[in-house]
């Protein structure tokens, strides 16, 4: 026995759509957008034209069509929604549906997030980062309680969300930690995470926060975040497992996780040689802020055009710490991997 979640009228008024038939009926027990996903009494949202028919066979209790299907009734019995934006019509369902379930939205920074990722697995939170169109069939399949993004365009569904901000005081004790790793007392409990530790305020943020919403964090299983994770090089730029190289180098897009690594490295690395590589254009404000801690650490910068000129660069400079502005570790170690192979020669 299907199990009815809305009327056929209600879902009408609220996708703002006209119902062109008198269908046999009265309502659906769930919604989606993509064909695998419909079960018998669903109301499917048909962005391809060319799947209702699959939908029907399936069990589709309804179809929405936008204005610019020219489509033929096949079943009299389900329900035929026509609206003018299929976009528009999603949306608006989503919308209702974060509200009708009283599902939190949680908004994260990039930085934030990633470590949320590695932090929290109870089933009753959704991290999600794609398209909005998609957040309907996610609801659909997963039924969170809470939705924790990083993503504005996800954010804009919600009437409100909660951010996630540094607190005050750390919601847990630090013990002696290393650059690279985070050792820190919680609940009595001792841990130790493989964080830089420049990410100590995310760390704190996230934290909190989920104190706050009352979500469990899970610190036993915390494994290395690769985008936030430093490189080890060899002399002439091959990756390394982490750890296995005195040359460290240190990628990143962000200019606070940048500035924040600077002044890191310039106060606490006394004895290492920094090189500091940049690309020559940048927007105004960023290149105002780091020339300004660049000049105050005293860090000359090596200036690149193109980010395929970094595997030469790398190669061609003496560090210890390389910090990379302008490409990301992703982007770094794709560069990186299309060095070309060094063959040696043999004697036979």
């Amino acid at each position: 026995m299907q199990v009815i979640t809305q009327k056929v009228q209600e879902i009408v008024e609220i996708i703002n759509g006209k119902l062109i038939n008198a269908p046999a009926i009265g309502g659906f027990c769930g919604y989606c957008t993509r064909l695998e996903d419909i079960k018998r009494g669903s109301l499917f949202f048909a962005t391809n034209p060319s799947d209702i028919d699959a939908a029907l066979v399936r069990g589709a209790f309804g179809i929405v069509f936008d204005k610019f299907l020219q489509t033929q009734i096949h079943d009299e019995e389900i329900a035929w929604i026509r609206v003018e934006s299929m976009q528009d019509a999603i949306i608006r369902l989503t919308r209702y549906e974060l509200l009708a379930r009283g599902i939190k939205m949680l908004a994260l920074n990039p930085t934030q997030y990633l470590i949320a990722k590695s932090l929290i697995r109870a089933k009753s939170v959704l991290f999600f980062d794609d398209s909005p169109m998609e957040l309907l069939d996610a609801l659909e399949e997963t039924h969170p309680e809470v939705i924790i993004t990083k993503s504005p365009q996800v954010l804009e569904l919600a009437l409100e969300s909660t951010p996630c901000t540094t607190p005050e005081i750390l919601p847990f004790t630090l013990a002696e930690s290393s650059m690279f790793e985070i050792k820190f007392y919680y609940k009595l409990h001792a841990f130790h995470i493989p964080l830089p530790s420049v990410f100590v305020p995310e760390l704190a943020a996230v934290v909190a926060l989920c104190i706050c919403e009352g979500i469990v964090c899970d610190f036993s299983h915390f494994e290395p975040i690769p985008a936030l994770m430093p490189i080890s090089l060899t002399q002439d730029a091959r990756i390394l497992s982490f750890g296995s190289s005195a040359r460290v180098i240190i990628p990143t897009n962000d200019t606070e996780i940048f500035l924040r690594y600077a002044n890191f490295l310039h106060d606490e690395v006394k004895w290492a040689k920094i090189v500091v590589f940049m690309p020559r254009l940048l927007d105004e404000q960023p290149q105002q802020m780091i020339s300004q801690v660049l000049e105050n650490s005293a860090l000359e910068p090596l200036y690149y055009d193109s980010s395929n000129e970094l595997p030469a660069l790398l190669k061609k400079t003496d560090y210890n710490f390389g910090l990379v502005f302008g490409i990301s570790t992703q982007g770094l170690v794709f560069v990186l991997s299309q060095m070309p192979q060094e063959h040696v020669p043999t004697l036979f």
